[in-house]
């Protein structure tokens, strides 16, 4: 099963995602609206620096119906790309691919840095800690931004 379009590999390494077309936001504000329930793991992509991208096939997060994925194959579903400028570390134990819960906060120890906690169906979990703010980007399979229907934050 192709879960990866060509062009999303030689993006990702080119920095030529269309992130101008993304959306200033928080993860929590995102998982307030949207669930990441089923979605697919494709990779986080850590860059010099700190900086990294969280690469995701969501099909089912589209919980106000915005968009009808769920139940098409996960190579139709969209690509949620999430820009952390800050990664401070993170943990990838998952077992299997697909999701099935996601959770995001400020940590206990400052409200300057983010616990951004994922969940697979087998009891996997991948924990990322990063800075508050993040850029998502929804694009189809034939690279078109899709409308993200969460509030634009500067943090």
């Amino acid at each position: 099963m192709d879960h990866y379009p060509d062009w999303l590999g030689r993006d990702l390494v080119a920095g030529s995602l269309p992130w101008s077309q993304g959306v200033p936001a928080s993860l929590p504000a995102f998982l307030d609206r949207y669930t990441l329930h089923d979605a697919y793991w494709i990779g986080l992509y850590a860059e010099p620096g700190r900086g990294a991208t969280l690469l995701l096939r969501c099909g089912t997060f589209w919980t106000q119906g915005e968009v009808p994925f769920p139940g098409s194959r996960v190579a139709e579903w969209p690509i949620l790309a999430v820009r952390f400028d800050a990664l401070e570390r993170s943990e990838v134990r998952l077992r299997d691919h697909g999701l099935a819960s996601a959770r995001s906060g400020p940590t206990n120890r400052a409200a300057d840095s983010h616990r951004t906690h994922l969940v697979d169906h087998h009891g996997g979990e991948a924990t990322l800690i990063h800075t508050p703010g993040v850029r998502l980007l929804c694009l189809s399979r034939a690279r078109e931004p899709l409308a993200l229907l969460v509030p634009a934050e500067t943090v």
